[in-house]
């Protein structure tokens, strides 16, 4: 028998402390950590029952849910072709479509999925009683376009209720529902509405003596980029951004409503529920905005027919961009995507990482010589080096840890994720006991970089709740500009600074915990073994401590010896490498 339930699926921070106090009796529960009013790691309180299913052992779920994403996304793209070619009298393929609406379905239908999964888990065992929802209109969370509805889907607490509250009211026959008064209404429509994300449009000199090629929102470091032009003799030069709004005439009230009627009933079930929910959620670029993006294209004076596009951000969000290029690549125009930040060494092909970028283009270029499926061979653009520099110990050089928080908000399915309040409470607990453990003369030396995304900066606070004295800075203060500050850098969370600081030769270290990091490719896990062998990765806070008081200051000798700088030219080679004037750009083109 299910145990019967009072349920909350918004954030208690949203409400007075007289409302929470009001709602918390027994048999209430929180669907997810998501929805605690924490304010600080260090001094919860809380009396109300939280709900948490997530596993990061349910590796083979995990696949599993991957495939089934796949499958939906396929079945809803021939739809949504079909059905956009009708609404707008056109007559594009697939591919067109998909280059527009890419990047906002794929993330719809991951971010839908998680929700349904953890209800599919809470009605197996409990009988919702009670609903406590707030009452927040469909028309706040219509999104403008592609970043729009990313950004709510990422950050917005108020998004993942009324999410939650519409699956629910589906799943759930005469759902009981209790209405709670929101005290920061004003604050959450505003937050919303600034997130609309402005839309510019670029003008571009480009010109070209041999092969017709468009560069456009490209990651490479000033030397690489006018090396790259130079060795092909073409010039492309951005010179002014002009703003876009859309002309009112452009909006078509009922065309959303007729687009939707064009789909057909399906059974009852996740998918019906999708298109059901879209109505709300599909952005207005694609839809009442489309004729005025589609003029907007036309007046560009980009190429009107590269041989080669080369992006590294464009096609993500910039909806101008996006048009261009469906336009150009359903011809006979190759469009290159590169890398822009770690990646290329997970589980399932990569699926949550550039697995979605690689589906998009001709070639994806990565920062190595890996030979996965769907990666071409280059290297590391962001910054150039002449050569890899020799690490040199300074007697006034510092620690940097690097810590990152992560917004709580279920925006991946159960199966093979840790929750992500639980993932912001081993990184914070494991920054300050290291701190606390280190020798005196070395704790003087700390600075923290912090990039801190959890709900109402609870991981930078519960930081400075334990480790008051010590500098935090942000992502705003540039890591590879600083680097040389440094002596020793400290990752809590393996991501992109960490192949930085090993390619920029940093004597660096990894606390590292499996539960709190996606899954890897078995090559990947070779290189942490070898990693664990030569004290580049630690899994114990004690050892890591240990290993680096015994050698704060003879760090020299253990990151030059050649045993570990091999480990770090293998890894450099396959996942992050410097650019070689000689032979790299060769093969680019052909």
């Amino acid at each position: 028998m299910r145990k019967r339930i009072k349920l909350i699926t918004f954030n208690l921070g949203n409400l007075s402390n007289k409302a929470i106090k009001k709602i918390r009796k027994k048999n209430t529960y929180l669907i997810g950590n998501w929805c605690r009013e924490t304010k600080n790691l260090y001094q919860e309180k809380t009396d109300t029952k939280i709900l948490n299913f997530y596993n990061w052992d349910k590796l083979k779920e995990k696949t599993e849910d991957i495939k089934y994403i796949l499958s939906v996304y396929n079945k809803l793209l021939v739809k949504l072709t079909k059905n956009l070619n009708s609404i707008h009298k056109t007559k594009y393929n697939k591919k067109y479509w998909e280059f527009l609406i890419n990047r906002w379905l794929m993330a719809f239908i991951v971010d839908i999925y998680s929700k349904w999964r953890i209800t599919d888990y809470l009605l197996q065992k409990y009988d919702v009683k009670e609903f406590l929802y707030q009452d927040l209109k469909d028309k706040m969370f219509l999104p403008e376009n592609t970043f729009h509805h990313n950004i709510m889907h990422k950050t917005q607490s108020s998004f993942t209720h009324w999410c939650l509250r519409k699956i629910f009211k589906y799943r759930v026959e005469n759902l009981n529902e209790k209405k709670i008064k929101i005290s920061n209404l004003s604050k959450i429509k505003k937050t919303i509405s600034k997130n609309k994300f402005k839309m510019y449009k670029t003008n571009i000199f480009n010109l070209s003596l041999f092969k017709k090629i468009f560069l456009y929102e490209l990651s490479f470091d000033k030397k690489i980029y006018f090396y790259l032009k130079f060795k092909n003799f073409f010039i492309n030069l951005p010179y002014k951004n002009e703003a876009i709004s859309f002309n009112k005439n452009f909006n078509n009230k009922n065309l959303r409503k007729d687009f939707f009627n064009l789909f057909k009933n399906s059974k009852k079930g996740f998918e019906d529920f999708l298109i059901k929910h879209m109505y709300h959620s599909m952005p207005k670029i694609f839809l009442e905005n489309y004729a005025a993006l589609h003029n907007c294209y036309l007046t560009l004076n980009w190429p009107k027919q590269p041989e080669f596009i080369l992006t590294t951000y464009g096609h993500y969000y910039d909806e101008i961009f996006k048009i261009y290029c469906a336009n150009k690549i359903i011809k006979k125009t190759k469009l290159f995507i590169f890398q822009h930040g770690d990646g290329g060494y997970f589980a399932d092909d990569d699926f949550y990482n550039i697995g979605w970028d690689k589906k998009l283009c001709n070639k994806f270029f990565v920062w190595g010589k890996n030979t996965k499926k769907g990666c071409k061979a280059f290297f590391y653009t962001k910054k150039y080096l002449d050569q890899t520099p020799t690490f040199y110990s300074s007697i006034n050089g510092k620690v940097l840890l690097i810590v990152y928080g992560f917004i709580e908000l279920p925006l991946r399915p159960p199966h093979g994720f840790i929750d992500a309040y639980e993932k912001n409470k081993i990184i914070t607990f494991n920054t300050v006991d290291f701190v606390n453990s280190l020798k005196k003369n070395i704790k003087n030396k700390v600075d923290i970089k912090l990039l801190d995304d959890s709900i109402d900066s609870v991981v930078k606070k519960s930081i400075k709740y334990k480790l008051k004295k010590y500098k935090i800075y942000d992502e705003k203060r540039s890591l590879l500009n600083n680097l040389k500050n440094y002596n020793l850098t400290i990752h809590f969370y393996l991501s992109t600074p960490f192949f930085e600081t090993i390619l920029f030769n940093k004597p660096t270290i990894l606390i590292f915990n499996k539960k709190i990091q996606f899954n890897y490719d078995k090559n990947f896990y070779l290189f942490m073994k070898r990693f664990y062998e030569n004290k580049i990765a630690f899994t114990s806070i004690r050892e890591a401590v240990l290993f680096v008081n015994e050698n704060f200051n003879n760090l020299e000798s253990w990151w030059n010896n050649k045993k570990v700088q091999k480990i770090r030219e293998d890894f450099c080679e396959t996942y992050c490498r410097n650019f070689k004037t000689n032979s790299d750009f060769k093969e680019i083109f052909k």
